[in-house]
Order: structure tokens, then C-alpha cells, then sequence
């Protein structure tokens, strides 16, 4: 199961290939997404810290902090998870780009399935297609 996100004007919408989900609600924003991304990454560190997370990807563990509680600013908006930091964060953690803008669950079996997704969408057509004729090479040697 996979979830894509695509960019609009303002915001992102979250596209699920299946709505039935039970860890997923189609309605999610793209700040809820990097949130619980957020928390997956700070408990893949050692120690599973934001601090750790913060040294790591050379961001401050305050900040980081203040996404995850959702810190209200004196605008009376709530800190929110950027871009930038988004990739930078994966880039840290050695994710691949767009990863944090992707429904992922803590412990699934399907991490590594969407970590497939993730990369196949960063891949050009050429890259897709050569994928895809040896993803079918596999499943054939496999049947033998």
C-alpha cells in the first residue's frame, strides 16, 4: 500500500491506492503526514531522541520539538514542517526524497514496500521502465 502526495498550488493532497487503509484517513494533511513522519525518524535514532535526530540532520531539537507539539506562535499559527526541512531531515537520515511527505507506519511490513514506491517515483521513465522488466525477470526465476 502506497500513498502519494501531489503538490497544489497551496497545501498537498495525499493520494492513497487504498482509502480503506485502517492506519491511514485519506483526509490527512501534508503537516499531519511529516508529523508522524517526524515521530518515526526520532525513534529510528540512537537514542530515539529528538535531540539525537536534531544532531544527526544539524537541526535544532527545539524546533523539532515544537512541530511535534504543534507550538502556537504569536501569529496564533501552529509550527508546521517545511520542505526544506522535510528534505533535509531525509537527507539526514539517509531517506529518500519525498519520503517524509508519505504515509509511513512504525513497524509495518510494508515500510520496506513503500520505501519501493518512494524510490520508483524519484526514478525518471528510462529508470522505471528498466525496473519494471527486471522486477518480472525476478518473478519469473522465481517461478522456475
Amino acid at each position: 500500500m502506497h500513498n502519494i502526495v501531489k503538490p497544489r498550488k497551496k497545501g498537498l493532497t495525499v493520494y492513497s491506492s487504498k482509502l480503506n487503509n485502517a492506519h491511514m484517513n485519506p483526509t490527512d494533511t501534508i503537516e499531519e503526514i511529516r508529523r508522524n513522519n517526524l515521530r518515526i525518524l526520532i525513534k529510528e535514532c540512537d537514542p530515539p531522541t529528538g535531540v539525537a535526530l536534531g544532531a544527526k540532520c544539524k537541526t535544532s531539537a527545539s524546533y523539532l520539538s515544537q512541530i511535534l507539539t504543534r507550538f502556537k506562535m504569536e501569529s496564533g499559527k501552529s509550527r508546521e514542517m517545511g520542505s526544506e526541512l522535510a528534505r533535509k531531515l531525509e537527507k539526514g537520515c539517509e531517506k529518500p526524497e519525498g519520503w517524509m511527505d508519505v504515509v509511513h507506519h512504525e513497524g509495518d511490513i510494508e515500510s520496506s514496500g513503500n520505501e519501493i514506491v518512494n524510490l520508483y517515483f524519484a526514478m525518471d521513465s528510462t529508470m522505471r521502465s528498466v525496473l519494471v522488466q527486471q522486477a518480472k525477470m525476478l518473478l519469473q526465476i522465481t517461478k522456475k
